[in-house]
């Protein structure tokens, strides 16, 4: 449970919690309860920044500065570009960029969790950090040498826009499937067992991502 909100507050919200779930062998309600959790302050942080941007004049001063904090501390992409959008094209471009390099560190992370043994749980059932070797997910991570071989092609020969949107649709459509899916197997009173814990966590995440993202933010914005 650890392992699935850390990735999903670091990289990419509920995408990288789907992403992470198999390669760990997390169980249905650990990977419902950290979507919710990550989902909510993703959320939060869709209208929390736009207030920011326009009460703290130290961001509201440098679009470049706030973009970048958007961009390496809001949790989804989509908060990303909602957040972005309702500060002005200039910070939006800039979190997005931003986003996307959080975005692509999923690939090198999965195959980390997946080939190093990462937060999967041992034969007998605890953390990999226990006794015992860990019992690895569903197969190797295709996916992620997937995301790469295309990302690959995109930026060498390029793919042509009406096939980019087919497939973001189609991404979309199958992510939703997926999330749907948990949903038939997740049981509710299980969710409600682990407790505060998983609250906890994502927002000592959250607060993390919001301190530390803007010393980190405005460090970069004043070397380069």
């Amino acid at each position: 449970l650890t392992t699935l909100i850390s990735t999903g507050s670091a990289i990419c919200g509920c995408s990288a919690v789907a992403a992470t779930q198999p390669i760990i062998n997390a169980e249905a309600h650990e990977v419902a309860a950290a979507v919710g959790v990550v989902v909510f302050c993703g959320t939060a942080a869709m209208f929390m920044y736009p207030f920011l941007f326009e009460n703290i004049p130290a961001l509201g001063a440098d679009p470049r500065l706030m973009g970048i904090y958007t961009g390496s501390t809001v949790h989804e992409l989509a908060g990303v570009v909602a957040a972005g959008n309702a500060m002005g094209p200039e910070v939006a471009s800039t979190a997005v960029i931003t986003k996307l390099l959080r975005v692509f560190l999923l690939e090198p992370w999965i195959l980390a969790l997946f080939y190093l043994g990462i937060g999967q749980k041992t034969e007998g059932g605890d953390a990999a950090a226990g006794g015992g070797g860990p019992a690895r997910g569903k197969g190797v991570p295709w996916f992620a040498f997937g995301f790469i071989a295309v990302a690959t092609v995109n930026s060498i020969w390029g793919i042509p826009p009406a096939l980019q949107k087919l497939f973001t649709t189609l991404s979309a459509g199958f992510l939703a499937s997926a999330m749907g899916a948990l949903g038939l197997d997740t049981d509710l009173v299980k969710v409600r067992s682990l407790g505060w814990r998983p609250i906890a966590l994502a927002f000592a995440l959250w607060t993390n991502l919001l301190a530390g993202g803007f010393l980190v933010a405005r460090t970069l914005v004043a070397t380069l």
